[in-house]
């Protein structure tokens, strides 16, 4: 009986702790629409997966595209998307449901800074399902942070304390619970059937000029390893990538034309080298598309969704 209660007590502590971090990753953690995304992945086939950043969320409209092309497409692009994300999401893909062409949405930016350890940290990773793509994912985005987050997975989550109780009632809805699309919908923005986050314009003019800027000296490592990554499996898994850069306002390019420059160079020859087709369209025409302020919900490049439709126009043209 001793012997037993030496086994027996660890088992019910570690059961425990398990529970407590499942009650408290669900009160705490944001509630984010890449559910929705992962969801839509597991359940359905499609011919093509964008992936990226936000820039692709709001500017990348696969019912547009579809239209034109036949096909059928989902906007797995997400704010906070690393390289690895994107990588684990196509490898995810071909897991349950292999695309036959993937659009990387690239931000220079993002190839040159490392994402804190913030609740957008973990965003993407802790919406997929348990398998041995997640495993791998973990040991690569997971294992080398603090080890807090391995143990109580709800660290990163802390300051949503404050409205958990809230946050709670809302992801034990009905809504929540079936996945509904319109969860994720509010004035300002429309969360589609597809992925995409339509902005209205009626969305307030976000007037902060923190943008986020290539500098060559700062290239992520991490960033280049993933996505030589990504190259080597589409190429394995006989799927097609293209590559595209979405325009930014044309304010911006031009107080910032210098980091805009040099990061089409170095894409343009990077691109090259890896055999990958890569469309800049800070430099590409799109016509009808507004390039000034008046076109966009910010500085950084987040467009409305008039001119989504426009850009998705010209993405479809790629295919």
């Amino acid at each position: 009986m001793h012997n037993f209660k030496k086994i027996i007590y660890p088992i019910v502590f570690i059961i425990l702790i398990l529970c407590m971090n499942q009650i408290l990753m669900l009160a705490v953690s944001p509630c984010t629409e890449f559910r929705n995304d992962i969801h839509k992945l597991e359940t359905n086939q499609y011919d093509t997966l964008y992936i990226g950043t936000s820039h692709g969320k709001a500017g990348l409209n696969p019912n547009v595209i579809d239209e034109i092309t036949g096909g059928k497409s989902l906007n797995m692009c997400l704010g906070g998307e690393e390289m690895v994300d994107s990588y684990y999401i196509v490898k995810e893909a071909c897991r349950v449901n292999k695309p036959q062409k993937v659009v990387y949405e690239l931000d220079p930016g993002y190839w040159a800074m490392k994402v804190a350890l913030s609740p957008e940290y973990l965003a993407i990773y802790d919406e997929f399902p348990v398998s041995d793509v997640k495993a791998e994912y973990y040991m690569d985005k997971v294992w080398r942070e603090d080890f807090r987050v391995t143990l109580f997975p709800w660290f990163l989550y802390r300051k949503g304390i404050k409205g958990a109780k809230q946050r709670l009632e809302r992801k034990l809805s009905k809504e929540y619970q079936e996945y509904s699309d319109s969860f994720y919908s509010n004035d300002w923005q429309k969360y589609t059937e597809k992925g995409q986050i339509a902005i209205s314009r009626n969305t307030p003019f976000n007037a902060s000029e923190d943008i986020v800027l290539w500098d060559r000296k700062k290239l992520n490592s991490e960033a280049v390893e993933a996505f030589g990554k990504l190259v080597k499996l589409c190429k394995k898994e006989g799927i097609e990538l293209m590559v595209v850069t979405a325009p930014v306002p044309q304010e911006t390019f031009e107080k910032y034309k210098s980091n805009f420059e040099d990061a089409d160079k170095f894409f343009t020859n990077y691109m090259s080298e890896q055999g990958v087709d890569y469309y800049n369209f800070n430099y590409i025409d799109i016509p009808g598309f507004d390039r000034s302020i008046n076109g966009f919900s910010d500085y950084e490049g987040h467009m409305y969704e008039d001119q989504a439709e426009i850009f998705s126009k010209a993405i479809a043209g790629l295919f």
